[in-house]
């Protein structure tokens, strides 16, 4: 079982270019890939979402690449020379004129916006830099699912207690069904004594009205159903494959079976112990909210 927050990171270079892949993953209902990586990189992009996909099933996972390039990109200088000939006509003629001394310098030249443009050549990605990122993108997975596996195995411990504690919630509720069915009778018989008003009434009628409160507070199906869930969560966190889900609709079912156990008896005893697994069940749903 793995969380779904975590926190990956790895580099590597090539002869041309150094790359790094920073995942952060966080909780979501479903899968999320957000990348953030340069417009020379896009080509990358499709097996790198892959590649994550592949390795996380669930949560928001944010993957920021950087490359950089390891030597100089060749430049190009291009001129304009019709602005650097029209340029040095008006320089002339004001001198010409006295206005002001001097020629047009190489200095005046580069301080010509339109004269000089320096131009880089583009920084191709290739096949080789496409095989770095992925590898550097295995090594930050690799340890983006370390971080994750880690998280997991503390929330299995948390849910592991809370899984504990509502199996005694379970048990003190089945202790309870046996006199909860026996108080039922005797307040049957007793209300049933002051409306007669001290009358003898047939046993068998009042053994058959006993009968059907029973079974309209019988709760043994909704025990049932409740320690098979509760054991069925176990098998899911056992599981090597995504939990989270799974859980999260145990989580929903284990409630409902306490809803019906308090609707069905008001015993107090009962109640009190309906109450406590609801608080557990809430526990245990927030704690589900994190699994992958």
């Amino acid at each position: 079982m793995r969380s779904m927050t975590g926190f990956g990171q790895a580099s590597g270079e090539s002869r041309r270019h150094a790359v790094t892949v920073a995942l952060r993953a966080v909780n979501h209902r479903f899968l999320d890939v957000q990348l953030r990586l340069d417009e020379a990189l896009r080509g990358s992009e499709t097996a790198l979402r892959e590649r994550i996909a592949a390795r996380v099933a669930r949560g928001r996972v944010e993957a920021r690449v950087e490359a950089r390039p390891l030597a100089e990109r060749p430049a190009r200088v291009e001129l304009h020379m019709g602005a650097i000939r029209a340029a040095h006509a008006a320089t002339h003629e004001l001198v010409s004129q006295g206005l002001i001394a001097g020629e047009l310098t190489a200095g005046d030249l580069l301080r010509l916006p339109e004269a000089f443009r320096v131009a880089l050549e583009p920084d191709a990605w290739e096949a080789e830099e496409h095989e770095l990122l992925l590898r550097v993108a295995d090594a930050a997975l690799a340890q983006l699912d370390a971080g994750r596996e880690l998280e997991g195995r503390n929330l299995a411990a948390a849910l592991e207690r809370r899984l504990d504690a509502l199996a005694e919630v379970l048990a003190r509720l089945e202790a309870l069904e046996g006199p909860v069915r026996e108080e039922l009778a005797a307040g049957l018989a007793r209300r049933v004594g002051e409306l007669l008003g001290g009358q003898s009434v047939e046993e068998g009628r009042l053994a058959q009205e006993v009968a059907l409160l029973a079974d309209r507070g019988d709760v043994r199906e909704e025990l049932d159903r409740l320690a098979s869930h509760l054991q069925h969560f176990r098998e899911v966190m056992a599981s090597s494959e995504a939990a989270g889900k799974r859980l999260d609709f145990l989580t929903q079912e284990v409630f409902r079976e306490l809803n019906t156990l308090g609707a069905k008896c008001r015993h107090a005893g009962v109640v009190r112990a309906v109450l406590d697994g609801k608080v557990l069940c809430e526990q245990l749903r927030e704690q589900v909210q994190n699994v992958e």
